[in-house]
């Protein structure tokens, strides 16, 4: 731990605080090794933006964990330096918080765009779709917490620029099939000509009916805990606001949002006692590292 806290202060001194992808990049040091090193030094100083919110890992016993991880918060939303450089981890912080919420609303408007051209391209089915529909945002994007990290696109394996787009569409129980399997169509048709771009963009998207996101609304399965989960912190982007609200609503009386709130409170004592055992732990087995510390690609995305 010495030979690369040394390491890490003669950066700093060098060049500046710094972000923590910005160390591992310039050093070549594991990122757990690297994260350890800075929390443990008595002469570094850190400073961590933006929130903590709950994800569901099925490698967890009881699902809840909070996101980012630790690797992701330490790489992407933390900023170090040295105990005399405080005002510029500061001044860097509030600077990274402003790219955040900037890359944060472009993902957004992003977002939009992809509902806006699909619904255009259906033409009078489209304004239809509207009013019996409701497209929605989930993911980190709605949270202001979305990044643009380069990271591989699972089916491709392909560099996109960050944060997904997670896009949920609730058809009403009357819109007909022909309907939905040409909102498909162009869905699919607009993901990859977003992947296609220079600057490659991920849409995961999943059309559901109404009936189908009520019964989620159980709250039974890893599933269902995902979907819910979606609809309490998700974005609508267009359609229908009186659905979307009924859904919340009926959310809220049969306890799901109660249930979610424990389960990111259990979320929070999870990332506590793993900060702690990683701390006192300087060389943890590979599984370990998996179920407290990495980032890991999202399998379990959307229901």
């Amino acid at each position: 731990m010495e030979e690369i806290e040394g390491r890490v202060l003669e950066f700093l001194r060098q060049h500046g605080v710094a972000l923590g992808k910005e160390l591992y990049e310039s050093l070549g040091i594991d990122s757990f090794q690297l994260w350890r090193t800075c929390m443990l030094s008595r002469r570094i100083v850190t400073r961590r933006v933006g929130r903590r919110y709950l994800r569901l890992d099925r490698r967890i016993e009881g699902y809840a964990r909070l996101s980012p991880s630790i690797q992701r918060e330490f790489l992407t939303y933390t900023v170090v330096g040295l105990e005399e450089q405080k005002s510029e981890v500061v001044e860097r912080a509030a600077q990274l918080e402003k790219e955040i919420t900037e890359i944060s609303a472009h993902k957004l408007r992003l977002a939009k765009r992809v509902v806006t051209e699909a619904v255009e391209r259906l033409g009078e089915e489209g304004k239809t779709l509207l009013s019996q529909s409701c497209f929605i945002l989930g993911g980190d994007v709605p949270l202001g917490m979305a990044h643009a990290d380069p990271r591989p696109e699972r089916s491709t394996g392909e560099l996109v620029a960050g944060s997904d787009l997670d896009l949920v569409v609730i058809l009403g129980d009357d819109v007909s099939r022909e309907i939905e399997e040409k909102l498909d169509s162009l869905l699919f048709e607009i993901k990859h000509r977003l992947l296609a771009m220079p600057r490659k963009e991920e849409l995961d998207y999943l059309i559901k009916r109404w009936s189908k996101a009520r019964e989620q609304l159980r709250f039974q399965s890893f599933e269902d805990m995902v979907a819910c989960k979606i609809f309490h912190e998700a974005k609508l982007l267009a359609g229908s606001e009186e659905m979307f609200s009924s859904l919340r609503e009926e959310m809220a009386r049969r306890g799901v949002v109660e249930k979610l709130r424990a389960l990111e409170s259990r979320a929070h004592e999870y990332r506590k006692w793993s900060e702690l055992v990683l701390l006192a732990t300087p060389q943890p087995e590979e599984e370990l590292l998996l179920r407290t510390f990495t980032t890991t690609i999202e399998a379990s995305e959307i229901f």
